[in-house]
């Protein structure tokens, strides 16, 4: 099943690869002086970022051994995808983790052995060091953020050699794939500093004061290297720590869930992720306001370009219809919404919203939409009643899909 939605979702992507392909042709023939000929071209780069958008985030973990980075993992996935011991160093080979929601890849995240191990891990590694685990790893994928973690009661212990390990994975990052990658500082288990027993969130003022000074001195840490400062995006404090069901992919157990700030943190790690790929990480999170706001960006930019094909000022040229670029923008929100990125979301938006959509198609004609992908199908409109109709059945997708969506309470 997993196997057909990712064929079925190339498939998609690659027919609506053809359709920007065609779009940019058209706007080409427009001369340079048509004064709307630059938006045309902004919309269709933003579709074109909203579409490489499909690919999930990768997000690289880092920290000492016992830090806390598989339970951040977790915490951050809402499920169980990486072991957690208690004692001796779980985590061996740095290697990439696909998190999966309902059959979906929504993330990769590359779990690293804990940098300074004093002893072997308890998975195995033919790395000889940490460093050389997680090189090998970034060699194969290179890392969109790093979430730098540091224990909350450990940021004055032996941080300096942590901090020349970070440098030196930027260093070879970026003489790879020449990239400048954000990085967060994470403080983890935040809820051992001192008063102990006090839960968070609290009103105690001493535990609060006690957070907000370690998170200055390790921000103050990670300032002091001037091959790190220019990457620094902030210091998150956080707690991790829950209990999931046995097994593979276990959910959060009743009443242990004890979680703190990890919609902060991936708040953050949305902000700062390359702009193609937040769909994706606003999927995962559930988070209304980065859904609403990808999808308006889309709408946006089909609007346009709707207008510009549908008016088709440049005589001969091959125009697509209108109702392939609405395909697109049925397919993306539905996708962003959670469902399948595929035509079969399309029908089942078209079925169930049809009085919604009906008021549009009167407009265009577009009773067939999703199932016409052949250019030169349906009528040429003008630009106003294609771009209008967009905008309208835009709303009606974002209403539909997007209704439910619920802005995720901080944990």
């Amino acid at each position: 099943m997993a196997i057909d939605k990712d064929r079925n979702k190339l498939q998609a992507l690659k027919r609506n690869e053809a359709i920007i392909i065609a779009l940019n042709d058209i706007i080409d023939k427009i001369p340079n002086i048509v004064p709307f000929k630059t938006g045309l071209q902004d919309n269709l780069d933003n579709l074109r970022s909203v579409m490489l958008g499909l690919r999930p985030p990768r997000i690289m973990v880092i920290g000492r051994c016992k830090s806390g980075k598989s339970s951040l993992i977790n915490a951050i996935c809402g499920l169980k995808v990486a072991e957690v011991s208690d004692t001796k160093p779980e985590t061996g080979k740095a290697e990439w983790k696909d998190y999966y929601h309902d059959g979906i890849d929504l993330l990769h995240l590359l779990d690293t052995r804990g940098l300074q191990d004093a002893q072997a891990p308890i998975q195995d590694d033919s790395a000889t060091t940490a460093y050389d685990s997680i090189i090998q790893a970034i060699h194969q994928k290179c890392p969109d953020v790093i979430l730098f973690v540091c224990k909350a009661t450990e940021v004055h212990s032996a941080s300096q050699e942590d901090l020349n390990i970070c440098e030196s994975i930027i260093k070879e990052i970026k003489k790879k794939y020449k990239r400048e990658l954000p990085i967060i500082g994470v403080l983890s288990k935040c809820d051992e500093l001192d008063p102990p027993k006090v839960w968070l969130p609290t009103d105690n003022e001493t535990k609060n004061q006690n957070i907000q000074e370690e998170v200055t001195n390790f921000y103050g840490y990670l300032q002091t290297r001037e091959n790190l400062r220019p990457h620094v995006k902030g210091v998150i404090p956080t707690v991790a720590y829950a209990k999931y069901e046995e097994g593979k992919n276990g959910l959060i157990l009743p009443d242990t869930d004890e979680r703190w700030n990890i919609n902060k943190l991936t708040e953050k790690m949305i902000e700062y992720t390359p702009q193609e790929t937040r769909g994706s990480l606003a999927r995962m999170a559930h988070f209304q306001e980065f859904q609403l706001s990808i999808a308006r960006t889309v709408v946006t930019a089909c609007i346009a370009l709707s207008g510009i094909v549908s008016a088709n000022p440049i005589p001969g040229s091959a125009i697509l219809p209108v109702a392939t670029i609405q395909t697109f923008m049925v397919m993306y929100i539905g996708w962003l919404s959670g469902r399948e990125f595929s035509e079969q979301t399309v029908k089942d938006f078209v079925v169930t919203a049809g009085v919604g959509i009906g008021a549009n198609a009167g407009m265009i004609g577009i009773a067939d939409i999703g199932l016409k992908f052949v250019p030169g199908l349906g009528s040429v409109l003008s630009a106003g009643a294609g771009a209008i109709a967009t905008k309208g059945l835009g709303d009606t997708a974002i209403a539909y899909f997007l209704k439910d969506a619920k802005q995720g309470e901080a944990l």
